[in-house]
């Protein structure tokens, strides 16, 4: 700090400044309880408290004839003459910047530093020292010190104001970077979520206490400088790094992937992950960073999920086979029934009730057979007769299409996948229920053309187009507009729902290219409180007799046997119903 001249300085200031210059030497490195008093507080449109410790009025008051300039408008001095007195100031709060001569009457040397920053540990700190050791400056500086600077060496009020807001902004900033290190410490360790940053050669740089668990380490450290090489079996890390390396040559994220881990021991887990190219304060890219989530235990159980839909086709083929061979013997007991006595009939209906009673019963076969021969042998039969037997025939007809299509929706049948054109399929959906639409439906073509052929097997996808044709076309009794519309379509992060109950086809993932096939109607749409149920099997909102409940499940399930999905939902705005479907390209 530069002094004001002799003549400038009253007598008692020099005084004092030649006492504290002689005894600077013998009170080095000792500590004594407090000997002074304070001095004023000066006030300057206080913004930032600054506290000057400082037993020299000399040099106190040198800065504040500093303070007075105006570079210094936002900051409000206050004094301490001992290293006690200044210390019960820092408790009372408030400080926001320490200046600290290291000789004072009750403690001097490094241990003066050391006090003061153990009463603040938070409040910045600028030495402010006669004594020009560089050994005692390193020191204050490792200790913490903000700044070590030496009175009488170039030190003026422009570096003393520069030099304390460096020292507050520093404070902040060092600060702000510690709350942001303890918040990422806090998200490193305790979520159960698996957080890794990887460089540009894919070598880990932090990993979080998930993954240091997984891969059975003490600390995070362990994993610097290593690749998934060193934990995981070649097969899977290899894939693994070529992800990553797509990733920071592309600067393309990979969002939901199902990865299947194999460790070295040949065991398997399953993880959902995500990764993200890592950027550096330019842009440029300089690593990769992801986050998993262990989902071992959900791929068990749709494993066993899918076995035991294994199981069940099986049963269903077995079903299917009997239904078939019941239907066979059916037709053959009805065209001998004219021939056979009724013993002789009896007992072929015996043989075939015990050909198939261990695999299936079939009461329609025997109530179909017991119709068609009250039809044929009652003798003048009465008009409420023939109503009793029309009435159990229509019956006996609308439980056997109820039984076809249980039978299309439980069948795991092969599909004869064929290259289509989605439009032209639709077209000719659109041909088979024209008479049904009238000449109150307004039809209107959005049909895309020469669209990326679709593996298809075109009667099953025609039966599903016709079924949705038809509901809408059933939605308008009194007429409205039918529109249909095909088009190959980018799939955002907005369009993939995740979908838990599905069990056919496959996830849709964004940026995915497919073609999409939509009917739209303008009726009243379906209950919100309905809507939810619209695939189950036996659902139906159309009147009693109008509808088995099975069309809408059928065709869920021939979308998804290829692969597809199928979404139903009200329109947002215009009213009525938009059935939409997805087919991979």
């Amino acid at each position: 700090m530069q002094h004001i001249p002799e003549q400038s300085r009253d007598r008692k200031g020099a005084a004092s400044e030649i006492r504290r210059r002689q005894k600077g030497s013998h009170l080095r490195g000792k500590c004594e309880h407090n000997r002074g008093s304070s001095l004023p507080v000066v006030n300057v449109r206080a913004k930032h408290t600054i506290l000057l410790i400082e037993d020299n009025p000399g040099d106190a008051r040198l800065l504040q004839e500093y303070l007075a300039e105006p570079s210094f408008a936002d900051f409000e001095l206050v004094l301490a003459a001992s290293l006690k007195e200044g210390i019960e100031r820092l408790a009372a709060g408030g400080i926001d910047l320490v200046l600290l001569d290291l000789t004072l009457p009750d403690c001097t040397g490094l241990d003066t530093f050391k006090r003061a920053a153990e009463a603040a540990p938070e409040t910045p700190i600028i030495v402010l020292s006669g004594q020009d050791d560089e050994s005692l400056a390193m020191n204050t500086v490792h200790e913490g010190a903000q700044d070590y600077l030496v009175k009488g060496h170039a030190v003026d009020a422009r570096i003393i104001a520069r030099s304390m807001r460096y020292a507050i902004e520093r404070k902040r900033a060092e600060e702000a970077l510690a709350k942001e290190r303890d918040l990422l410490h806090t998200l490193l360790n305790n979520l159960p979520d698996r957080i890794y940053f990887k460089d540009d050669k894919s070598r880990f740089m932090r990993i979080s206490k998930a993954v240091a668990q997984q891969f059975k380490l003490n600390s995070f450290k362990e994993a610097i400088g290593k690749t998934d090489f060193d934990f995981f079996a070649p097969e899977h890390a290899g894939i693994a790094i070529k992800d990553e390396q797509e990733i920071m040559r592309t600067g393309q994220p990979i969002l939901g992937k199902v990865e299947k881990e194999i460790l070295p021991d040949g065991s398997v887990t399953w993880a959902f992950t995500s990764k993200f190219p890592l950027k550096d304060k330019r842009g440029r890219i300089v690593g990769n960073f992801g986050i998993s989530r262990d989902i071992t235990e959900q791929k068990r159980a749709e494993e066993k999920l899918q076995q035991a839909n294994t199981e069940l086709a099986l049963k269903q083929e077995q079903l299917q086979e009997a239904l078939t061979e019941l239907q066979s013997s059916h037709e053959a007991v009805k065209a001998a029934q004219f021939e056979l006595i009724q013993a002789e009939k009896m007992q072929s209906v015996g043989r075939l009730a015990a050909g198939v009673a261990h695999e299936v019963k079939n009461p329609l076969a025997i109530l179909r057979m017991g119709i068609d021969y009250l039809g044929t042998n009652l003798q003048q039969p009465s008009e409420e007769s023939k109503l009793i037997l029309a009435d159990m025939t229509e019956a006996l007809r609308r439980a056997d299409t109820i039984i076809m299509g249980l039978l299309d929706f439980s069948a795991t049948r092969a599909l004869d996948l064929v290259p289509q054109d989605v439009s032209a399929v639709m077209e000719q959906s659109l041909a088979l229920v024209r008479h049904e639409a009238g000449p109150s439906i307004k039809i209107v073509r959005e049909l895309g053309r020469e669209l990326p052929p679709v593996k298809l097997d075109p009667n099953k996808i025609k039966q599903v187009f016709v079924n949705l044709l038809e509901n809408a076309i059933h939605a308008m009794p009194s007429g409205g507009t039918l529109t249909v519309r095909t088009a190959t379509k980018e799939l955002g992060p907005q369009d993939i729902e995740q979908d838990q109950e599905r069990r056919f086809g496959e996830q849709f993932r964004a940026g995915q290219k497919v073609v999409i096939a939509e009917v739209l109607d303008t009726g009243q749409g379906i209950a919100k409180d309905k809507l939810a149920k619209i695939f189950d099997p036996f659902f139906t909102t159309k009147p009693a007799g109008k509808g088995t409940g099975l069309g809408l499940t059928v065709a869920k399930k021939i979308v998804e046997l290829h692969g597809g999905d199928l979404d139903i939902r009200n329109r947002p705005t215009g009213g009525g119903v938009a059935a939409t479907l997805l087919f991979k390209i």
